[in-house]
């Protein structure tokens, strides 16, 4: 079977995803005092951001190995401008401040482009269409069909991400109880501490194919706008902007975007993103 239903089962995401947050936590805690030194175009390196449970665009696998669809992306639109890549995981809402004091040139692990991030940050053109579902057990399926319909009810999302806004956006006087890795949400679920997971629908999908639970299924959440990923550079840093854009037209003329995404979801993605 394809590289994406071979994937690592949930509880050793979650006990990786447990074990690099805590490591990542501290990098990023050394990042937000460190200077701007490294100089991207002069070193010909690329140093990457992401975090280390968000499968699959960017998660740690059962051999302790940091990958995923957004990793790959990322190398081959490096190598068509003569670039290497460095890898630095740091937690979800640690990104923005890595890339703010210069400890990384770029983020790309799943980040959704959105006004609020963009008043900090500067992203590329969008590489994937996504949206946001929420996961519930089997046996509240039929009691719970849109997000209007758990407004009284426990809900789980991650810390910063757009499902864990739209959520608290829509329903203001939600209970949500936030965490800092999809994993970890996923198994307040199962243990019955919330009624609802709120996330990304590619991420939430990766845990239903990866744990093959039956007593868990997804539901849509019907926004009025298309949610896309994009890679974010430091605010102001147009030639950064510049290259990563070229780097992204690159892979998608010469295949490689293409082949990419058939190894990790079977067919291939741009199509959501050249609508």
């Amino acid at each position: 079977m394809r590289k994406f239903f071979k994937a690592l089962t949930f509880m050793s995401v979650a006990l990786f995803s447990l074990s690099s947050a805590f490591a990542a936590d501290s990098a990023a805690q050394e990042a937000a005092s460190s200077p701007i030194v490294h100089d991207a175009f002069k070193d010909k390196v690329l140093y990457v951001g992401c975090e280390s449970a968000f499968a699959p665009f960017t998660y740690i696998n059962d051999k302790g190995e940091l990958v995923g669809f957004d990793l790959d992306l990322i190398r081959a639109m490096a190598a068509t401008e003569g670039f290497k890549v460095e890898v630095r995981a740091f937690p979800f809402d640690g990104l923005i401040p890595a890339l703010m004091t210069g400890s990384i040139d770029l983020i790309i692990s799943g980040f959704t482009i959105s006004p609020e991030r963009a008043k900090r940050v500067d992203f590329s053109d969008p590489y994937y269409r996504c949206g946001l579902t929420f996961l519930i057990k089997t046996v509240n399926a039929d009691k719970f069909n849109t997000l209007e319909d758990l407004k009284n009810e426990v809900l789980c999302s991650q810390i910063g991400t757009t499902g864990a806004l739209y959520t608290t956006k829509v329903l203001p006087n939600v209970k949500l109880r936030q965490f800092n890795s999809p994993p970890e949400s996923y198994l307040e679920l199962q243990n019955d501490g919330c009624v609802a997971v709120i996330n990304d629908r590619p991420v939430n999908d990766f845990f239903l194919a990866t744990s093959k639970t039956k007593e868990i299924v997804s539901k849509p959440i019907t926004t009025d706008t298309s949610e896309y990923y994009g890679i974010a550079v430091r605010k102001g840093d147009t030639r950064m902007l510049n290259l990563i854009n070229k780097a992204l037209k690159n892979t998608l003329e010469n295949g490689d975007f293409k082949r990419i995404s058939e190894q990790w979801f079977g067919y291939d993605v741009s199509a959501g993103i050249r609508q």
